[in-house]
């Protein structure tokens, strides 16, 4: 008898191990969202009162890019237990969506940007980050002169032979775009932080002062070509 059960016990086991899981991508994401609630719980449980008691936790999400966390250092271990628990949950509910047919996007940046916090403050004993878009309009108008000047000397010290490797990025202007060439196989590090930061500061303009744009047909790159030795983005409507 007791084989028999054992027996029993055994296929109910394999039996519940194959059975599918329904769970829909929408019921998973109720669980990530209760769980990102339960962080955000925990972070605002800890009074905010020295600044050197705390951290900025950049947290890798499960699909694209990052989540930025301030975490004081008595919580840091639950925190990190609680984002792994609640980046498992986003990827349940991804493979549910991929199962119902869902298309994810790829991890593409359309425009550099800094995404990343600039600051960490506590403000009525709760722990704040502060970004880009919370400068005021005459901070980001005085950041963004210089930086314009570096990117201009970037494209003045810019040299081609040919067109093999060469795209572009996106630059913000009062109305419309203009389009910056780099070479893929150069080093990017500064000039990219250097587009993000004006893109970021023009975008704070931008929203702040509303300029009347008319509107124009839209002129979209090609490609780059070289000519005297400079190169020159194509642009067709």
């Amino acid at each position: 008898m007791i084989k028999q059960l054992s027996y029993l016990t055994l296929f109910i086991l394999l039996v519940s191990a194959c059975k599918k899981d329904e769970t829909t991508s929408l019921q998973w994401s109720e669980l990530a969202k209760e769980k990102r609630e339960a962080i955000e719980q925990l972070i605002a449980s800890e009074k905010c009162e020295n600044l050197n008691d705390w951290t900025i936790e950049k947290a890798a999400n499960y699909w694209c890019g990052h989540s930025y966390f301030p975490v004081h250092k008595r919580i840091k271990t639950q925190f990190e237990k609680l984002w792994n628990e609640y980046r498992e949950l986003e990827s349940k509910g991804i493979d549910a969506g991929i199962r119902e047919g869902i298309i994810y996007e790829p991890c593409e940046e359309g425009i550099w940007h800094v995404s990343a916090p600039i600051q960490l403050i506590c403000e009525n004993g709760k722990a704040k980050l502060l970004y880009m878009k919370d400068l005021s309009l005459a901070d980001s108008k005085a950041q963004i002169t210089p930086v314009k000047t570096k990117i201009d000397n970037y494209l003045n010290n810019l040299t081609c032979n040919g067109k093999d490797n060469w795209t572009t990025t996106i630059l913000l202007r009062d109305c419309g775009f203009d389009y910056i060439p780099y070479l893929t196989t150069a080093n990017l590090t500064e000039i990219k932080k250097d587009i993000a930061l004006y893109n970021s500061l023009k975008k704070n303009i931008l929203e702040a002062e509303k300029p009347n744009c008319p509107v124009g047909e839209y002129m979209y790159p090609t490609g780059v070509k070289c000519v005297n030795n400079k190169p020159v983005v194509e642009l067709s409507k």
